[in-house]
């Protein structure tokens, strides 16, 4: 039942879970596009937001060790190897698609593609810091 799921302990940071929950929700914004426009694009963007969702669980289990120990360290490790190869994968599939565009000059195509990653690297930098800070086990809560 569902209050048989309790937040294990309440010592999750909010500003943590709110920098969590935002990467998920830039990652929806970004793929706002092809989630409306359906067939394949709404797929790829399925399973972006997907690797975004991998990521983010691990980055909670290091604020909460709680979580960490309902997930268990084979599922934890499993889901930051999905969300940092779907995280990269998705930056260079972008970074293709936008130097391929015609429309640009290929010096502009190149910055916009170099923005685009660092518009995704750079928010999940941290992410990807506190979830591999909880695959060894090193936590902000006891």
């Amino acid at each position: 039942m569902l209050t048989d799921f309790a937040w294990p302990d309440m010592d999750t940071p909010a500003g943590a879970v709110l920098y969590i929950a935002g990467t998920v929700c830039l990652t929806v914004w970004m793929r706002r596009a092809e989630l409306r426009q359906g067939g394949q694009g709404a797929a790829i963007a399925t399973v972006d937001l997907l690797s975004s969702v991998s990521l983010a669980i691990p980055a909670l289990a290091y604020w909460n060790a709680g979580i960490a120990l309902r997930v268990g360290d084979g599922l934890l490790r499993l889901l930051f190897a999905a969300g940092v190869l779907g995280m990269l994968g998705f930056v260079v599939h972008d970074a293709l698609k936008v130097t391929r565009n015609p429309r640009l000059p290929l010096r502009q195509r190149r910055i916009v593609a170099a923005i685009g990653a660092a518009a995704v690297l750079l928010p999940s930098a941290l992410e990807v810091w506190w979830a591999g800070s909880a695959l060894v086990h090193l936590h902000a809560s006891p």
